[in-house]
């Protein structure tokens, strides 16, 4: 008995050191209960949203919502992405002018990517609004969303900023706090009669909200660890690094291109191909299956900074090691604990938001299985980006997009809904189990 007392706290000791007190797992937690708590209030506001509205105004909602994104990614060339890699690099290396010259570069190309899109969606909102989302009226409504793209080209080099000190807390209280927002908003607007232009102004005020927390304390943080702004311009202090950044978001910036294809045309081509209240059904499936995201994000957050520091100090087998453990120990068995909860939803999902979307049912469940695969490969992009294989990633991407659309168009025109959940799932299973093949057995 005295052993064993003696043991306990031995034993608290040694998974104090070894787990709770390793930053991986602090970051990683604070993200994840982040994360939860916004995966729960947005479930909370969709089943209130879905409800109030009905499949056809909530797929009315999501349609004009769903053009802007889709235009918006279109040009993004996701800076945040080559800014976490790169300055993760020259905070290691202590080469202050060159990240500060990285976070100005990142700023200029989000800005001009939102200018570029407002100015494409001012245009074309006319034709979106009567041909995708069927309704003209709608108009005014896409470009108010279209605007909070703009302040919202603040997060990416932000949040790159931040992840690179080490910053997750704060990212994390900013994400609970816009959703909070966000949430708060459209369930007030659509109580009141506000309806489908209730919940796009729900989200655009928090979209553009997002981009001011996230810039406001990127700067201070930035100041703190890199001193004073220098007054060398950006390509400037770049000079020998300037070919392999611009290859770095050129790469990226295709791949974005052709990603967003399954990502944002899924909705949008129900929407044109058959109606809003397919989109509907869609919508509602989407976001239910989508909360698996609230746990892919903090998993990629955290190791992409890991796997590039160890990408930057020369350790290959470290990096493959780090990989193979991120696999087999969290990967799969998450996703495998998502796929049996898809096994109980005919018996959860039509309570909730009503027996008019039972036939969504089905639908969610397949893209519960998509999303599954997905979070058991989370670690898929982190090493692809860490160790610079951007080529390969950006043409593996190309065939997605394209086996995607050989796919869904035919499925959502015989099956609707049901049909563009399965063409998900098909292509989302090829396209990460052939990367994982080619990185564990031919690097």
């Amino acid at each position: 008995m005295t052993a064993q007392a003696l043991s306990l706290p031995a034993l608290w000791a040694t998974f104090r050191t070894r787990v709770i007190e390793r930053k991986f797992v602090r970051d990683l937690g604070v993200l994840t209960v982040a994360n939860g708590i916004g995966a729960a209030l947005s479930l909370v506001q969709g089943i209130l949203v879905a409800r109030w509205l009905g499949p056809e105004l909530y797929g009315v909602a999501a349609l004009v919502m769903s053009y802007p994104n889709l235009v918006y990614t279109f040009f993004d060339a996701r800076s945040s992405e080559a800014s976490v890699k790169f300055l993760s690099e020259f905070h290691t290396r202590g080469e202050r002018e060159r990240a500060w010259a990285m976070c100005q570069l990142g700023y200029m190309v989000d800005f001009a990517i939102a200018a570029l899109a407002f100015v494409v969606v001012l245009l074309s909102a006319p034709w979106a609004a009567r041909t995708i989302a069927h309704h003209p009226e709608m108009v005014g409504l896409i470009i108010v969303y279209t605007i909070a793209f703009i302040p919202r080209a603040l997060a990416g080099t932000s949040y790159a900023t931040l992840a690179t000190l080490g910053r997750f807390p704060l990212i994390a209280w900013i994400d609970v706090l816009t959703t909070f927002l966000r949430v708060v908003l459209v369930l007030a607007l659509v109580s009141t009669g506000w309806q489908v232009r209730g919940v796009v102004w729900g989200n655009a005020i928090p979209t553009a909200a997002t981009g001011l927390l996230y810039g406001t304390f990127a700067w201070v943080l930035t100041y703190r660890a890199w001193g004073a702004f220098p007054r060398q311009r950006s390509w400037q202090v770049l000079r020998g690094r300037r070919r392999e950044i611009l290859a770095f978001l050129a790469y990226n910036e295709l791949s974005a291109l052709l990603g967003m294809i399954p990502k944002q045309l899924d909705v949008v081509l129900l929407g044109y191909l058959r109606n809003p209240t397919e989109a509907g059904y869609y919508k509602l499936a989407k976001s239910f299956a989508g909360s698996v995201s609230y746990i892919v994000k903090p998993l990629q957050a955290v190791v992409y900074p890991e796997i590039a520091h160890l990408y930057n100090i020369k350790d290959p087998q470290a990096i493959h090691q780090k990989v193979r453990r991120l696999a087999f120990n969290v990967g799969f068995p998450l996703g495998m604990a998502v796929v049996l909860c898809a096994i109980p939803l005919p018996f959860i999902l039509p309570p909730l938001v009503g027996q008019t979307y039972l036939p969504a049912v089905t639908t969610t469940q397949f893209l519960l299985v998509g999303w599954a695969i997905w979070l058991s490969f989370f670690w898929l992009r982190p090493a692809y980006f860490s160790l610079g294989h951007m080529r390969v990633w950006c043409l593996s991407i190309g065939l997605y997009a394209a086996g995607f659309i050989v796919l869904a168009v035919p499925l959502t025109l015989i099956l609707g809904h049901l049909g563009m959940s399965v063409a998900t799932v098909l292509i989302i299973s090829a396209f990460h189990i052939t990367l994982s093949v080619r990185l564990f057995f031919y690097e």
